[in-house]
């Protein structure tokens, strides 16, 4: 079976054309996304690209996007470490981008605040099954008198659901119910709830100009970050391993990470919430373009300062404003690692679990937080700083850097996408997963 597979991207446009029989990329091109003016015109420029390498000939098109700039979400909920914290979990593994979280009752500047960031969603959770109703229905009562125009998304306490109904059916309001994120404590119900917000990205990723039209000539088409998501996942599964992933790019740094959360191991108690087994985050504010004056300001000039760069602020302005920027000499090389270092280290942080030494009378005991990454025996990496660097094992070793109290990979195998195949093996693996597996395990190369 042939594959072209198209991958919208927010900067390039990509394709390749895969073989399934014989495990082979034919050809593969880019170009600039042109999501201001009709991103069809892009795709035909790779395309021609692509004929001028190979002949075009194939069974299947499949596409993916993230032209759009992914889902952005806002999160309403009761607690920060419980329920609004599975939410937010649970919309990042569904490819969203979090704006801003909100707990307890909202206010009348929360709910202009909201109205102003003009989310594509709003996730209204709160509450166990059979547990408090109080706060979910106050923030249905509060929201429905905004008469927002983006949808809401119910996954709270079930026992509220009809009087939210109620609540809402008197407004204007769009709404959507789905299955409590948290429906006992500590336990996350992410499935139903990712299938929501999925259905949701697509019809979002189709108002960039063009998108519509071509995904309509593709038989799947899907957000990127849940492409990727399934390459890494079918990898995991069809391999048997536990792993981490990582992407940098332009505007964000994504982590996935496939594994069980907690081991019971002896003198560790277990964190507050069974995170995923399939978890994803997205950072902001750790991008080598988009964001990178987000990054400057989020780690402060002194951590540049003690790597010897005085004018980090500059440099970082110079990227930000120029979002096609590529060095142009060894010093702006350098720089450009130094970011991809940073970005992946603190993405790393914010992603994997710690432990807290907690002292008894006889010995000490350990709490867990987060997500136990000890026994990831792969990290696989892609993004244009790491596919494009000299050294991509500087950025990736920045794991090595994470302190002790940090539950990270113990001597992983380091996987870098040279090839850019990651998003198509996601689509493929839909129809054929131990094929796309053969193809990660070729064009992988480890370094």
């Amino acid at each position: 079976m042939r594959y072209l597979l198209v991958d919208v991207g927010s900067t390039y446009t990509k394709l390749n054309l895969l073989d399934t029989e014989k495990i082979e990329v034919i050809g593969s091109s880019q170009s600039y996304t042109t999501v201001n003016s009709d991103v069809r015109v892009g795709f035909y420029k790779a395309l021609e690209k692509l004929k001028a390498k190979c002949k075009l000939e194939y069974d299947e098109f499949l596409g993916c996007s993230s032209a759009s700039g992914g889902l952005k979400v806002v999160v309403v909920g009761f607690s920060k470490n419980l329920t609004t914290y599975a939410c937010k979990t649970a919309s990042l593994s569904s490819g969203a981008r979090i704006l801003k979280e909100y707990y307890y009752e909202l206010t009348s500047k929360d709910l202009d605040e909201i109205e102003n960031l003009k989310p594509d969603i709003l996730l209204l959770c709160g509450g166990t099954n059979g547990g408090n109703t109080y706060n979910i229905i106050f923030n249905a009562k509060a929201i429905a008198k905004k008469n927002y125009s983006f949808p809401v998304v119910c996954c709270g306490n079930e026992s509220a659901n009809n009087c939210i109904r109620d609540i809402f059916d008197k407004s204007n309001i769009k709404y959507v119910f789905t299955e409590n994120v948290m429906p006992t404590t500590n336990v996350v119900n992410y499935i139903p709830l990712r299938k929501v917000i999925a259905e949701i990205f697509i019809s979002t990723i189709t108002k960039a100009k063009g998108i519509d039209a071509l995904s309509k000539k593709c038989k799947i088409f899907l957000p990127t970050p849940i492409a990727v998501q399934n390459a890494i996942s079918t990898y995991g599964k069809v391999n048997d391993i536990r792993l981490l992933s990582i992407d940098i790019g332009g505007a964000t740094t994504d982590i996935h990470s496939i594994g069980k959360s907690y081991w019971g191991d002896e003198n560790i108690i277990a964190p507050e919430i069974d995170e995923p087994y399939e978890k994803r985050t997205v950072e902001g504010d750790m991008g080598m373009r988009y964001s990178a004056t987000a990054l400057y300001e989020s780690l402060g000039d002194q951590v540049f300062k003690n790597l010897g760069y005085t004018d980090a602020k500059k440099r970082c302005q110079e990227r930000f404003d120029n979002t096609d920027f590529m060095p142009t000499d060894l010093e702006e090389e350098k720089f450009d690692q130094i970011l991809g270092y940073l970005a992946a280290k603190t993405a790393l942080s914010r992603h994997i679990g710690k432990l807290k030494k907690i002292p008894t009378s006889t010995r000490y005991i350990y709490k867990q937080s987060g997500k136990d990454l000890r026994r990831a025996k792969e990290f696989l990496a892609t993004g244009g700083v790491l596919i494009n660097s000299k050294n991509p094992s500087l950025i990736l070793k920045s794991i090595n850097d994470l302190d002790d109290s940090y539950l990270k990979p113990e001597n992983p195998k380091f996987l870098l996408d040279k090839s850019y195949i990651l998003s198509s093996v996601g689509l493929i693996s839909k129809f054929e997963p131990e094929k796309a597996v053969k193809f990660l395990k070729k064009y992988l190369k480890e370094i």
